[in-house]
């Protein structure tokens, strides 16, 4: 029965473990792409300010490049 407690707390162990690797993880992610998501942010903002200026030239601003699209993320 003592062996089977045992088993059971470390489980629960490995459980706790794991969960606070998860979290690490994830602070480290977040961390490691902090400075590219405010580049990003900054950048979309920049676009939306020349979009303005465009359009209060009289002029249509449109973005030919797909692969822009992917910088909503931030």
């Amino acid at each position: 029965m003592d062996e089977q407690l045992e088993l059971e707390a470390l489980a629960e162990e490995i459980k706790l473990t794991e969960s606070k690797l998860s979290d690490l993880r994830k602070e480290y992610r977040e961390r490691k792409t902090a400075g590219l998501r405010d580049a990003i942010a900054a950048r979309n903002e920049a676009d939306k300010a020349i979009q303005d200026e465009l359009k209060s030239l009289g002029y249509r601003y449109r973005t030919s490049f797909p692969s822009l699209l992917w910088r909503d993320i931030a």
